[in-house]
């Protein structure tokens, strides 16, 4: 269970660092956008954020919930949930920074 969340993490570090070309797998090609370098750097770095922040609430459900439910299932269904509302909300604050930033 503690898979998924790491992931994210890992991906989202090099994006709040900025280290993510747009010429890269995350990336359109800097002939492809729609606004400028400075721009797409700045919503990667707050989509990044948000990803970070989404898997550490995943990892830390992931590690504290464990023993607290009745079942197995339970447990794995209620970190599941956790996780998917993590990843969602992350979603939803990167696309309505990037759909906001792109009227500027």
């Amino acid at each position: 269970m503690l898979i998924g969340p790491i992931v994210l993490i890992l991906a989202a570090v090099p994006m709040v660092a900025g280290k993510v070309s747009p010429d890269g797998p995350f990336g359109p090609g800097a002939e492809h956008l729609d606004c400028s370098e400075q721009q797409w750097y700045r919503g990667i770095r707050v989509a990044g954020g948000a990803f970070l922040m989404g898997g550490l609430v995943w990892l830390a459900a992931a590690i504290l919930l464990p023993g607290h439910f009745d079942t197995l299932r339970e447990e794995r269904e209620a970190i599941a949930f956790i996780g998917a509302t993590a990843v969602a909300v992350a979603t939803v604050v990167s696309t309505m920074y990037v759909e906001g930033g792109s009227d500027s």
